[in-house]
């Protein structure tokens, strides 16, 4: 099956397919299940240019790897730290940044793949595959997780309303406490800092804009980037695609 390029965007979780890539080294703040669409797999290579090949992997928050897969389609789930699945895949790969997996057979269904591949993936369906497919991973075990609704609440607020104009102090005067606690609670809960989770925000929001046809000057301005060139090395940095790929060979879907 011939996969197109399709980004699906929802609130804590994306999903990429493409029927083949190559990036240089990317890092970004979502734990990631990369699933290999054909028999050749993919590729991944760490700072020092080692590379492995795999069918299914999983990728550890602030990993910094590169991929090829140009012989294979290639799923990519990703999620952020807002998602339950990080924080539960977080614990199941512990302390290792890359980990081979194997998913049970008939865990990923033709017929939603032919969907995503299409560009009609819906909401729904996004849910379910992407609640699904930790779940069919040999060995996965579900985690209690004690999350804060602060947390939450000021993770969204950071989403909706970039630039973010607020400062720490009056986020954390929103949800009741003082800046330094705040900045404790987000990191504990989310597991990364607001400065980052703000970066990883401004990510999406751009890649979003640009998927509209907004100019690159205009999205730097909306994001808060200082100039064009800034945004499109980190953008290519997050994900591995640069502006003007994703532009003119993927389709953005925002669920």
């Amino acid at each position: 099956m011939q996969h197109q390029n399709h980004l699906y965007v929802w609130d804590d979780r994306f999903l990429y397919i493409t029927a083949g890539m190559a990036s240089d080294l990317t890092q970004r703040h979502t734990v990631t299940l990369l699933i290999a669409l054909d028999a050749a797999g993919f590729a991944l290579g760490d700072a020092s240019g080692r590379r492995q090949r795999y069918q299914a992997a999983l990728v550890a928050r602030q990993t910094s790897r590169s991929l090829e897969t140009p012989d294979s389609g290639l799923l990519s789930l990703n999620y952020d730290p807002q998602s339950y699945e990080f924080h539960a895949l977080s614990h199941f790969l512990g302390k290792q940044p890359v980990k081979p997996v194997i998913l049970q057979p008939g865990s990923l269904q033709e017929d939603e793949l032919r969907r995503i591949g299409q560009g009609t993936c819906s909401r729904d369906l996004l849910f379910r595959l992407t609640t699904r497919m930790p779940r069919a991973i040999s060995g996965y075990q579900p985690i209690n997780l004690n999350m804060d609704i602060r947390a939450l609440h000021i993770a969204q607020k950071i989403k909706r309303e970039l630039p973010l104009t607020s400062t720490v102090a009056e986020l954390a005067d929103e949800v009741g406490l003082s800046a330094d606690r705040l900045s404790h609670l987000f990191s504990e809960k989310l597991g990364l800092s607001i400065k980052s989770y703000i970066l990883w925000a401004r990510m999406r929001r751009a890649v979003e804009l640009i998927a509209q046809g907004e100019s690159l000057s205009a999205v730097a301005y909306d994001v808060g980037f200082a100039d064009s060139a800034h945004l499109t090395r980190t953008i290519k940095q997050f994900f591995g695609l640069t502006p003007s790929y994703v532009a003119k060979s993927v389709q953005v879907h925002m669920l």
